[in-house]
């Protein structure tokens, strides 16, 4: 008995279900002007909204850092082996610049603000990417009244400490609402660096010079090693070669002194067999020398370049402006669906 009641109460709140249903159907039937109009008045405020609001534009420069010198440097130990000679001294285990590092370098105060100070050209003339950005988020006036003069940004004479603040602060809201530092995937060494703005222009040549810069920074630091000992090779070679010439002119003059010499008068001997012995220590010292400036032009050149540059901005740049039939189709589906949700919420709140 129980079981014929439970299928009777089930029956009873499916057809109330149904009927509320297609009451609500017949009730936005009988609305259907009023969601036409809603849907159209929604989809031209979409439309509006698109095309007349200035959209923000994304320029992305993509890179693959060539940091795995595993197998240079071991062809490197092993030609340093054969010539007897310990390549540990040229070789950079250090880790500064994992693609970690290099996020952070992205990132850094320093170069940021060198690529604000930095110059670019528009196709017309050449203008400072602070003064341009400043214009674009209506900061002259700003600037202007706490005594910073934006025509001459780059002068040295305008070093204050309000200018130094105001670039600070500007440099934190490039960071947090602009610059875009990432790393696609985990198992690459591939980064990302980008730059939204509504300027166009100003989001392309910021992300090209912050690049530049840092490529330029990372291979002078990253180089800075193998060419300081490069370079000190060099003049100890050269200085040994000097050295060496003069000891083999030496050695000719002594002998050519003594044409016949006594083989009884040892004495007479000496100068000749010291300038022998030394002709033979710096020829010697030449050659080593020399095996360690070859070896430490291999590793600067394994060390160059470091920066492999995928993809760059090209105009014109992506955006966030949608397409026509996407705006179109987005504006429909939104005011149908807003405009149902209104009727609807306003006949609950009338039948209470």
């Amino acid at each position: 008995m129980s079981t014929e009641n439970n299928n009777f109460e089930d029956k009873i709140s499916l057809s109330l279900l149904f009927e509320r249903v297609k009451n609500w159907v017949f009730f936005l039937l009988s609305k259907k002007g009023v969601i036409t109009l809603g849907t159209f008045c929604f989809l031209f405020f979409t439309i509006s909204y698109n095309y007349l609001i200035k959209p923000t534009y994304f320029a992305r420069t993509t890179f693959v850092l060539d940091n795995d010198s595993t197998s240079s440097m071991g062809d490197l130990s092993s030609l340093a082996s054969l010539a007897g000679i310990n390549a540990s001294s040229f070789i950079d285990a250090s880790s500064l610049f994992q693609i970690d590092n290099i996020q952070e370098l992205y990132r850094s105060n320093s170069m940021i603000k060198k690529t604000l100070m930095s110059i670019a050209n528009d196709g017309k003339k050449d203008f400072v990417l602070l003064r341009r950005f400043l214009k674009a988020e209506n900061l002259e006036n700003k600037w202007h009244k706490l005594g910073v003069d934006i025509n001459n940004l780059g002068s040295a004479k305008l070093v204050s400490r309000t200018k130094d603040s105001l670039v600070k602060n500007l440099i934190k809201r490039i960071k947090k609402e602009n610059l875009i530092v990432d790393k696609p995937s985990r198992k690459t060494t591939i980064l990302e660096i980008g730059f939204d703005h509504k300027d166009e222009i100003l989001a392309k040549t910021f992300n090209e010079n912050l690049v530049q810069i840092v490529n330029q920074f990372y291979n002078k630091t990253k180089t800075l090693k193998t060419g300081s000992n490069l370079k000190i090779l060099q003049r100890q070679s050269d200085s040994v070669k000097i050295v060496l010439d003069t000891s083999i002119m030496l050695l000719a003059e002594i002998d050519q002194s003594i044409p016949n010499p006594n083989p009884l008068s040892k004495v007479n001997l000496v100068p000749y067999q010291k300038a022998m012995i030394d002709v033979q220590a710096n020829s010697a010292i030449y050659q080593e020398l020399l095996k360690q400036l070859e070896l430490a032009k291999v590793t600067h050149r394994n060390n160059m370049p470091l920066i492999q540059v995928i993809d760059s901005p090209n105009y014109p740049l992506e955006n966030s402006r949608w397409k026509l039939f996407k705006t179109i189709l987005y504006g429909i589906i939104f005011g149908l669906g807003f405009s149902v949700f209104l009727l609807s919420f306003k006949r609950t709140i009338d039948s209470l």
